[in-house]
């Protein structure tokens, strides 16, 4: 928590000032308290009442002043660290790589962006703040009962080690109530944005009640975390609360007998009180922070597990960006594996020109998006390399590589945003003229113009305003914007109307003239215009067929090479 509010330990520092001036004002009534009751009460002086109402009318005004400066800049700081935090945590999840988010749950790290930064804004903005100001409350009532009277001021701080004793015995078990916590919100968040990202499929299925019987279970869990959380810190509190509250009866009874025997002055037993109090009130507030960090370290391990997790792919030393118009892409013996002692690539060798076209058949699981996803450097491989134009992919930045990739895939992902922006994530810096150009070689435009707003029509998340087949073109759009020499075709227009399939066809076609394509096949005419056709079985690649052979042996024998190898 330190490296997040050092950047600004100016600014807190200046906060931190202006509130224990007026905390140092706050301390100056019990001594005005007192003066009332010793001179006042004893020569009845109206004169001096007035006076020293209207001083410490003064100091008090001052001290409000002060008080919201200090804390409205201080919130002000907790707010511009949290947006820093969370800002620098979702960089880090686009930082990651594919192969780390493929084992989280999206409900989780989102979790982990909101509620448990939130507890991490607390403990910097306003725990820390409120510690050092009740640390200096402690001291400087006990600095002015010293001085006032010793016996009395070591009575009030022999509470201190006992509450000293009781927070350091619950701390732990704090930090691992808030972590549960933690945890359980987190899984709840995690059930209710998957049902609600399937909300289709629940419906479809009918699983409406199901979802809600999952997501009470997992509340339940969370309150009983919650309650037990609560229970400790409530009897963390009781327990302090009874301690500091034997300094208050010691000063009364102790103080009481000083008075009647004519030893101390009964403003000076008052102002006594008064500051017991805000000993008390120290002490208390001190053992509350610690609870309260003590829980904020649980989220605290949940934000900074997530920073601390070293990137998967990253750019070398010595990197530099790719700026070709076409691109030769080469795998020599590769090898990938997600998990050591099961790989899914084995020793890949190939070669795809610009203007060829590399078509991959084999059934689910052979290997063939994973291959292809290498190409983007979603992934490294573990053993071999891959070439661009001659030079390893690892030499080039990582998003260089990525600009030089251009996917159309048959999961279509569509943002919640307009037509305009879902195409113009091709290429950022792309006019409106160009997007509509895009639309229109995708065969896009024409359905694009029938919506409410045209291109400006939102598409709803995951793109849900428009049909299966709407979505696709959309994507080709997309990639058609992107302009990119590498392409990758996983069935592109399997969701297209037959009337419309054979213009984009014709569209991806003048697309692939100067590009290298890499395509995803599962029917036997996408192979028509194929360079290379490899087939793949177990991450290998175990033939390279001619089409006019694939032809010959009819479309049973396709299907059998796409249909899953029995074990």
């Amino acid at each position: 928590m330190a490296e997040l509010a050092w950047p600004y330990w100016q600014r807190i520092a200046l906060c931190l000032v202006l509130i224990l001036v007026a905390m140092g004002i706050q301390l100056s009534l019990p001594l005005g308290v007192q003066a009332i009751f010793d001179q006042v009460l004893t020569s009845a002086g109206k004169r001096y009442v007035h006076i020293v109402a209207g001083g410490l009318l003064v100091f008090f005004v001052l001290r409000s002043v002060l008080s919201f400066w200090g804390q409205f800049l201080l919130q002000r700081i907790g707010d511009t660290i949290v947006v820093d935090l969370r800002r620098r945590l979702f960089r880090h999840y686009h930082a990651l790589g594919l192969g780390y988010h493929h084992k989280q749950k999206v409900g989780d790290l989102l979790s982990r962006l909101g509620s448990d930064v939130a507890a991490l804004r607390n403990a910097i903005s306003n725990l820390i703040v409120s510690f050092i100001t009740n640390v200096f409350q402690l001291i400087g009532a006990t600095v002015i009962m010293m001085l006032m009277n010793w016996k009395l001021g070591l009575m009030v701080l022999a509470v201190s080690p006992m509450v000293t004793v009781v927070s350091r015995s619950f701390g732990p078990l704090f930090r691992r109530l808030a972590a549960s916590v933690q945890d359980q919100l987190a899984s709840s968040t995690t059930i209710a944005q998957e049902s609600l990202a399937g909300i289709e499929v629940t419906k479809t299925f009918g699983r409406g009640e199901y979802e809600s019987g999952r997501y009470d279970v997992a509340m339940g869990r969370f309150l009983d975390a919650a309650t037990s959380a609560r229970r400790v810190d409530a009897a963390f509190n009781a327990l302090v609360a009874f301690l500091a509250s034997f300094s208050t009866i010691a000063i009364f009874w102790y103080g009481g007998l000083e008075v009647s025997d004519g030893r101390l002055s009964a403003g000076t037993l008052v102002a006594f009180l008064l500051y017991s109090q805000n000993v008390s009130n120290g002490i208390a507030g001190i053992a509350q922070h610690y609870s309260s960090f003590s829980q904020a370290a649980g989220a605290s391990d949940r934000v900074f597990e997530i920073i601390d997790t070293p990137l998967g792919v990253t750019d070398g030393p010595e990197a530099f960006a790719f700026s070709g118009s076409t691109a030769t892409v080469r795998f020599e013996g590769v090898w990938f594996h997600y998990r050591p002692g099961a790989p899914v690539l084995r020793n890949i060798t190939l070669e795809a020109a610009p203007g060829q076209t590399v078509a991959l058949v084999g059934a689910s699981g052979a290997g063939k998006s994973t291959l292809v996803k290498l190409v983007s450097r979603l992934f490294d491989p573990c053993e071999g390399r891959i070439e661009i134009n001659g030079r390893d992919l690892r030499h080039y930045t990582l998003q260089s590589v990525q600009d030089a990739v251009s996917v159309v895939s048959q999961d279509v992902f569509l943002f919640g945003t307009s037509v305009m922006e879902n195409i113009r994530y091709g290429r950022l810096d792309a006019s409106d003229s160009e997007v509509e150009q895009a639309a229109i070689a995708a065969n896009a435009h024409e359905f694009i113009g029938k919506l409410p707003e045209g291109y400006h029509t939102p598409v709803g998340e995951r793109g849900v305003q428009l049909s299966g087949g709407q979505r696709q073109r959309i994507s080709i759009a997309r990639a058609l914007l992107k302009d990119a020499p590498i392409l990758v075709l996983d069935e592109a227009t399997s969701a297209v109307d037959t009337r419309s399939e054979g213009l984009i066809q014709e569209a991806i076609e003048r697309l692939k003239m100067t590009r290298t394509t890499f395509v995803i096949a599962h029917r036997l005419d996408t192979l028509r215009n194929a360079d290379q056709i490899l087939v793949m079985a177990a991450g290998s690649i175990v033939a390279r067929p001619d089409y006019e052979v694939l032809v010959g042996a009819g479309a049973n024998s396709f299907r059998s090479l796409c249909r899953p190898m029995e074990a």
